[in-house]
């Protein structure tokens, strides 16, 4: 008897010593349905001892600390343990929204002639654009008031007129050629993502207000479509007569992107309203292709390039009321006001191959809308 307690013994201490230091190990007597007192001994070694063996002791293996892993490989015996990992994002709470609603936007551009004169020998112009628009976003809100947004929009043309005028003279004189086209063809495309700090202003029983620096980087895209030409304005011998005519499908390709920093405020008034003001200013770059499909004397699909640099001043009114603790209705009013007239060049590529440049006068976009939406917190 006292020969097997040395066995066990040593079994043990040799366990405590090559066993993982996370691990630790028990060795018990299973209990016993009988009342007897006498304590039972098992001779058979823990090593050989088995469940089929029906053994009275009992081996566990336990983590030292089960909320912590550390990660350890042994090359000797090819165990390993997880690290304990963390998330690569992790917030506080997120947002998703999603709206639609109504936008109208105008567009205008000038170029000179290639000789410098005159100097806009060309000008398009498209007004009352009226766009449908569906938009959709998410913001996540991190550690301790960082927020980060990400923005999408999609808007489908439904309405709008066009007017292209060629002149022979400086500054929109001795107007030679006019076509009034519709302009109901086409979309948009807008998308944003900024990063902002939530600091907060005022705290008392009334209202609550948080100012909200913030940089990010946009996109805008207009693809716009001309089709049912008039005449209105003509020259004989240089222009088509005055009057309908067929066949046109023009395309213009805008994009404006660039990075932007501005300011956002939110004012919470009792437990359901917010109100917010936003400010953006971006800085453009400005980017357009076209594709003058009646004119047999430029190439096709790319009749001409633009490029210029510019600016973007951008503002909003929104609302948002809490219809529970997730779900609320929202409502903002936007506005845009960009032009790019830097740097600008208009490079031709007409059919004989070859492709001179002239000056690009500038372009001008204003945006004017409303939309509607719900936003879900979690």
């Amino acid at each position: 008897m006292r020969h097997s307690t040395l066995v066990l013994a040593l079994i043990l201490n040799m366990n405590n010593v090559y066993s993982a230091p996370s691990l630790q190990m028990h060795v018990f007597e299973e209990e016993s349905n009988t009342t007897t007192n006498i304590p039972i001994y098992n001779p058979i070694p823990v090593f050989e001892s088995s469940p089929a063996r029906k053994h009275n002791l009992q081996t566990h293996v336990f983590e030292r600390a089960p909320s912590v892993r550390t990660a350890k490989t042994s090359s000797s015996d090819g165990t390993s343990t997880i690290k304990d990992q963390k998330p690569i994002l992790s917030y506080q709470k997120a947002e998703f929204y999603a709206s639609t609603g109504y936008r109208q936007d105008e567009l205008n551009w000038s170029i000179a002639a290639i000789s410098g004169t005159p100097n806009i020998i060309s000008e398009l112009e498209w007004q009352d654009i009226e766009i449908a628009i569906v938009n959709i976003g998410t913001t996540l809100y991190l550690e301790p008031n960082w927020l980060l947004n990400v923005d999408l929009s999609y808007g489908h043309i439904f309405d709008g007129a066009n007017q292209d005028s060629d002149y022979f003279g400086n500054n929109r004189t001795f107007e030679f050629s006019r076509s009034n086209n519709s302009a109901d063809e086409g979309s948009v495309i807008d998308a944003s993502i900024h990063a902002g700090y939530k600091w907060l202003a005022l705290n008392n029983e009334q209202a609550t207000l948080y100012l909200i620096p913030k940089i990010g980087f946009s996109y805008h895209a207009q693809f716009l479509t001309m089709t049912d030409a008039k005449q209105t304005v003509a020259t004989t011998g240089i222009t088509p007569p005055i009057g309908s005519f067929s066949g046109l499908h023009t395309t213009y390709d805008a994009t404006w992107y660039g990075p932007w920093i501005g300011m956002d405020s939110e004012l919470t008034i009792g437990k359901k309203l917010t109100l917010g003001l936003n400010f953006e200013y971006h800085y453009a770059f400005y980017d357009a292709t076209a594709n003058w499909n009646l004119r047999s004397d430029f190439a096709h699909p790319e009749s001409f390039t633009q490029e210029a640099e510019g600016y973007g001043l951008v503002g909003s009114v929104d609302a948002k009321y809490r219809l529970d603790n997730k779900v609320s209705l929202t409502l903002s009013v936007n506005y845009q006001d960009w032009q790019a007239d830097r740097n600008g060049i208009n490079e031709f590529f007409f059919s004989d191959g070859t492709s001179p440049t002239s000056a690009y006068n500038g372009v001008n976009w204003k945006s004017f809308g409303a939309n509607l939406g719900l936003a879900y917190q979690f």
